[in-house]
């Protein structure tokens, strides 16, 4: 046998749905092998993982405002007086909502545009 550039094989195991999906696939992208279409699959794509823990920690944030406003809405409704701590409270968790949202654009900016200047002001 002649030596080759690409001396390793994959074995790849696929239910009847999946082996249907792959060939769908394939024949929708026009490729004239199936082990081009998979190469252009592995090769040519981008793979980004998303950290949700800011997502998570942003949804906590205006769950939690949103529970404060709640609050105070009915105990303005019943006293007609809105107190001090309660404005505050809520200033505290909208700046760490602020916060969230800043640290999320920049980490976004980060992966969409390696190439480009920022502009995002901290």
């Amino acid at each position: 046998m002649t030596s080759r550039f690409r001396n390793n094989g994959i074995y790849l195991m696929l239910s009847d749905e999946e082996l249907e999906l792959l060939n769908e696939k394939y024949k929708a992208s026009k490729c004239k092998t199936l082990r081009q279409f998979i190469m252009k699959c592995i090769l040519e794509k981008d793979i980004y993982v998303l950290d949700m823990d800011v997502f998570r920690e942003m949804s906590t944030n205006i769950s939690r405002t949103s529970n404060n406003i709640n609050q105070i809405a009915k105990r303005v409704n019943i006293t007609s007086i809105i107190y001090k701590d309660d404005v505050e409270d809520l200033k505290i968790l909208l700046e760490n909502q602020a916060k969230d949202i800043f640290s999320m654009r920049k980490k976004i900016y980060s992966l969409t545009n390696s190439n480009s200047i920022n502009t995002e002001k901290e």
